[in-house]
This record gives structure tokens, sequence and C-alpha cells, in this order.
């Protein structure tokens, strides 16, 4: 099985984009920690989760300091989760993909990427972990975020209050030059639904939620375009942490 996991966005400072996840659109903190080259952490946005990175470490390793010189903030990956990663790069292999920067070794996290050459333009991580964050029960992290005590491991600096009602990320829209190998790598490989098309878009869906939509690229630069929500509000386009959201009535 696979799952959407969450969209990953490269920040040079979470904070602004934390405050405004939270203060504005009423998402919820949930965990992180830091590694080689970045430091992570999720808020929950509704069908699916978000990750602000923020460059640590660069000295070690700088893949996310390069990222955002050369690109700006904005949308890095999305992360798809597994519970065999080994049987998924032998598909992706077998399929013609060419996984890079594969670390099996530690079980707590494994993962692999598909370079965006040959992933439609965005980058696709594929990870598996002994560790299954939706087991995290949501009492217990909005008790630890009322207290303004998140763990050991929070290196962020603390939200605002979370606005209410909140906000939804409904769908993650990805544009692509070649809508045939977006659905060979999407539902060919990664294991989605197909939950409806129309001309130069097709919408894919996971078994807890998380909705993607493909659509020709037609002059746009191939990646991950926008974040669309729901709100109680008006029809909304701005730029959160370099990122396109859009938000419609609902």
């Amino acid at each position: 099985m696979i799952d959407l996991d969450h969209v990953a966005l490269g920040l040079r400072n979470v904070g602004p984009t934390l405050d405004a996840l939270v203060g504005e659109l009423g998402a919820q903190a949930l965990f992180g920690g830091a590694n080689v080259g970045f430091r992570a952490m999720q808020v929950d946005a509704g069908s699916s989760r978000i990750e602000l990175l923020e460059p640590h470490n660069v000295e070690v390793n700088d893949f996310l300091a390069r990222f955002l010189d050369r690109n700006g903030e904005g949308p890095h990956h999305m992360t798809f989760k597994t519970d065999d990663i080994r049987r998924e790069l032998g598909r992706a292999e077998e399929a013609g993909f060419v996984p890079v920067n594969v670390m099996l070794g530690n079980e707590w996290w494994q993962e692999a990427f598909l370079h965006p050459k040959q992933a439609g333009g965005t980058v696709i991580q594929l990870a598996q972990s002994a560790i299954d964050p939706t087991d995290i029960d949501p009492e217990v992290i909005q008790a630890a975020g009322e207290r303004g005590d998140l763990g050991p491991m929070q290196w962020w600096p603390d939200p605002p209050e979370r606005a209410e009602p909140a906000a939804r990320l409904e769908r993650i829209v990805v544009t692509t030059d070649d809508l045939d190998v977006a659905a060979n790598l999407y539902e060919g490989l990664l294991h989605c639904e197909n939950a409806g098309f129309g001309d130069g878009w097709f919408d894919l869906v996971w078994p807890h939620g998380g909705l993607v939509r493909i659509e020709a690229a037609a002059g746009r630069t191939p990646g991950i375009d926008r974040l669309e929500w729901t709100h109680d509000g008006a029809y909304t386009e701005r730029v959160i942490g370099g990122a396109r959201f859009v938000l419609y009535p609902r």
C-alpha cells in the first residue's frame, strides 16, 4: 500500500509561514525534528499534512540551502508512505524509473527519491517508517500546543493561537508536460485511484483522502503549482512560503 503523506515547502525561516498556516488558516502544529542539512516540522492542514523545511547543519549537507538559492522559497517535494519500500523500489525500477538518494539502513525512516526529470517536474519521496504519525493522539498534541510544549524536539517558534474555524487543504495541484507519463507514475506506481477527469486534467485520490490534481502545464513550469483550500470566506489567492494558495468558499 502507498498513501500520500505530505507536501513539503522549502523555507529560509519557517516562522512566518507557520504563523500564517496556524494563525490565519487554523492548521494544527504537530511534530518535527532535525536532520542532516535541514530541520523539519509538520502541520495538519485537513486532507493531508504540510511539512516546513529549513536549512540546518548546512556544512554537512547543503542540499536545501542550494535549493533555496536556486529557486527561492516554495514547494519542494511530495512524500508517499509505503509499508514496503523495497517492494516499491523494485516496481519503480521495473517501470524504468531510477530512484536516487536511496537510504534503507534505518528501520525508523527509510527513503528514496524520484528525480523531477523522471517524475514530470516534481520531486517524489518514497518513504517507510516504523512510526506512523496518524497514530499520534490529536488531543495529546492539542494539549501540548496549549501548554506551549510540543516536546524536546521542538526547534520552531511557538505558533500563534489557531484561527477558527480552520480552513482545509483540499487538493495539491501539480502541472506536467506529459499527462500520460504522469498517469503512469501516479496511477501505475503510486497506487492512487482516478477521482475524475476533464480536458487537460485528472484527479487522483489515496486511501486516507489526500487529493492531487494533475494538469497539463500549458506554458507553466512543471511541478507543484498550487495548494487549493476551502474556508469560510470569499475566493482568495495569496502566496505563503513561496507557494501559491487558492482559497475557495465552502
